[in-house]
């Protein structure tokens, strides 16, 4: 498996990260300048890491609810609209 260079700069752009899967990303992405929404992973995980992220500076939200789901989605969906657009 190669890895991808996170390019200069994504400012602007907003990432939706799974908090289970790599913290590690959702820093490069934000350290790149996008907005980060987490999902999934214990709350108590995506708030530490939600907090980490702000004091570096980044937008960051918390999206609490199933994105396994169709109405889940939908909703992770609003959120970001309504918090990035």
């Amino acid at each position: 498996m190669s890895r991808r260079a996170v390019p200069a700069t994504l400012a602007g752009r907003v990432a939706i990260v799974d908090v289970a899967a790599s913290a590690h990303v959702a820093r490069a992405l934000a350290g790149a300048g996008a907005a980060v929404v987490l999902v999934g992973g214990a709350a108590s995980d995506a708030g530490a890491l939600a907090a980490d992220l702000a004091d570096r500076g980044a937008r960051v939200a918390v999206f609490v609810g199933d994105s396994a789901t169709d109405s889940g989605r939908d909703a992770l969906v609003e959120m970001v609209a309504e918090l990035f657009a």
